[in-house]
């Protein structure tokens, strides 16, 4: 039999497992006695015998609870909590890792369901952090270089200089992809930002500062801007080839009219 006190200790922890609030009265009550009825549990904790018998099943499947025969009679027993539990636990765990890999079939399934020659365009809107993140994953998963038009300075007065660097300039380095960026010399301010990397860091640098609080990002048939709003970054992200063609040609020529330094 387990204590009063701990069993009510043990209220917070169940929750936060997944229990049901009827569940975990059932299931503290059985652990309060060694020998349990439906009656004896309907009592101490107020529920109908039909919902006692609903989460004694529940948590015979979890596990949990045994059904024991003493004198003819049928009694409810708790398991040791500790190995019991453990069990359990172990089994979701499993669950979870089962769920994991049918997911991953999914994915890849749908992936291949993407017809190749779609040449419809996708619109993307975000704000706050999952819009920043959106944009990282997506220049990720592309691995092409990257073509950057504007105030720079923008993009990370928000993300912040090393959170933007962990995120995104770590793990493009080690995709071994190039930045281009036509921007002002404020960039500057930002070491990490501004040093050359071996190759795979380029500039070209406007005349006067970039005044408009953002930045229009290319790559792998994207095109993607990124603002500043009351404080609040903002995105809109374009999927469209011709789009991204025009305006990469667009990049190029004033990236040949611009000097480096």
């Amino acid at each position: 039999m387990v204590s009063i006190n701990i069993v009510t200790n043990m209220e917070k922890q169940l929750k936060e497992l997944g229990f049901e609030d009827k569940e975990i009265s059932v299931y503290l009550a059985c652990l309060q006695e060694k020998l349990n009825t439906p009656t004896s549990l309907g009592k101490k904790t107020g529920l109908k015998r039909a919902t006692i018998y609903f989460y004694l099943e529940k948590l015979k499947r979890k596990g949990l609870i045994v059904y024991e025969i003493k004198k003819s009679k049928k009694y409810i027993s708790a398991l040791p909590p500790k190995q019991s539990l453990k069990r359990y636990l172990e089994t979701k765990k499993e669950k979870i890792s089962q769920e994991e890999e049918i997911v991953k079939g999914l994915v890849l399934k749908l992936d291949s369901i993407v017809q190749e020659d779609d040449t419809h365009s996708k619109v993307y809107h975000y704000e706050g952090k999952e819009g920043s993140q959106f944009v990282i994953d997506k220049i990720l998963k592309a691995k092409k270089d990257i073509y950057w038009i504007g105030s720079i300075e923008t993009l990370l007065s928000m993300i912040g200089e090393k959170h933007l660097y962990k995120l995104l300039t770590v793990k493009r380095l080690k995709q071994e992809t190039t930045t281009f960026a036509i921007t002002d010399k404020r960039i500057l301010q930002y070491k990490k930002f501004s040093q050359m990397i071996g190759n795979q860091r380029h500039f070209r640098f406007l005349e006067k500062d970039f005044t408009i609080p953002a930045v229009l990002a290319l790559f792998g048939n994207n095109i993607c801007l990124i603002s500043k709003d009351n404080n609040r970054i903002k995105i809109v992200l374009i999927e469209d080839e011709l789009i991204f063609k025009i305006n990469h040609f667009l990049f190029e020529y004033m990236w040949i009219n611009l000097s480096k330094g």
